[in-house]
Parts: C-alpha cells; sequence; structure tokens
C-alpha cells in the first residue's frame, strides 16, 4: 500500500466522493482518512457541503401532462410550417 498524505487526500477528495477512484485508490484513501482527524473532518464537511448545495438545486421533474401539451404544440407548429398555409 503506498504512502497516502493530507495533501494526496485534499487533491482526491472529490473523486473520492463521486466514486470515480480506482478500488485501490480509495481503500488508501479511506485508510488515511480513517487514522487522521483532520482528512476525516474535511471529508465530512465537504461530503455535507455537497448534500447541501445537491438538495438546494435539486427541482421536482415537470408534471407529464406539461411534457405532452409541449410535444403536440411542437407537432402542431411543424405541421403548419411543413404544410404552410395555402398549400393544397
Amino acid at each position: 500500500m503506498r504512502e497516502v498524505d493530507c495533501r494526496f487526500v485534499e487533491e482526491r477528495v472529490h473523486q473520492f466522493l463521486d466514486g470515480e477512484l480506482t478500488e485501490r485508490e480509495a481503500d488508501e484513501l479511506r485508510h488515511h482518512i480513517d487514522a487522521c482527524a483532520h482528512c476525516l473532518d474535511e471529508t465530512d464537511l465537504i461530503d455535507a457541503l455537497r448534500k447541501l448545495v445537491r438538495r438546494a438545486c435539486a427541482c421536482p421533474p415537470a408534471p407529464e401532462t406539461l411534457r405532452l401539451r409541449v410535444v403536440t404544440q411542437i407537432h402542431t407548429v411543424r405541421f403548419t410550417v411543413v404544410e404552410g398555409p395555402g398549400t393544397p
């Protein structure tokens, strides 16, 4: 196992939280974080902040009826443009 220091964790903490590290790298970071109170606090803070931002930015999905109205309107406009007024 490679020697992991606080700088290594700092540079990769977002990748770690996103699950983008290899299993080996994640294990190395986890091992350091478990042994280092500073890195544990920083990782927890970053994780909490990311969750807060995700929740604050989440918006509910549009109702299905809205999607159907938009699609219908697109087809209506497309038909009018393709056929055009006065087309036999």
